[in-house]
């Protein structure tokens, strides 16, 4: 089998060229989309949430959201969430009374809350006890975002 050249000895090279760095778009401009739709992924979302409910949950477990104390709550929230991720936590705390609730206080944790970003959030409902009683009813509610 005999196969006749063209006259043009490169045409081979410059197909394989044009093929390659098609291939190289093709490959570069799915990565930059891909990256741009990791932003968005809920999956992500949901992790955040459940990193949010779970730091709830462990410092009611371990009675730190009862203390009310600034300094043992901003310290818990620094060493249980990691460094790349913000938290900003606020109790309103009620008394019950005469049949009804009444707010108390409201108390601010933790970083404030930066603007023009997503944020994230969490809530857990708590009582404080003391001597086997009642003392009040509080909502801890925590936003989270990315840093």
């Amino acid at each position: 089998m005999n196969c006749k050249t063209t006259g043009r000895p490169g045409f081979i090279y410059s197909i394989d060229a044009t093929l390659g760095v098609f291939l190289m778009v093709l490959v570069l401009a799915t990565v930059i989309f891909l990256s741009g739709q990791a932003d968005e992924d809920p999956i992500a979302q949901v992790q955040v949430v459940r990193l949010g409910k779970d730091v709830l949950a462990s410092m009611d477990d371990l009675g730190i959201l009862a203390t009310l104390d600034p300094a043992l709550i901003g310290s818990t929230l620094n060493s249980t969430l990691p460094s790349s991720i913000g938290a900003h936590l606020q109790i309103s705390t009620y008394y019950y009374d005469s049949g009804s609730f009444n707010l108390v206080s409201i108390q601010d944790f933790g970083e404030p809350t930066p603007q023009n970003i997503t944020i994230y959030g969490a809530r857990r409902d708590f009582l404080a006890v003391r001597n086997r009683l009642v003392s009040n009813y509080s909502i801890a509610r925590i936003s989270l975002w990315q840093k």
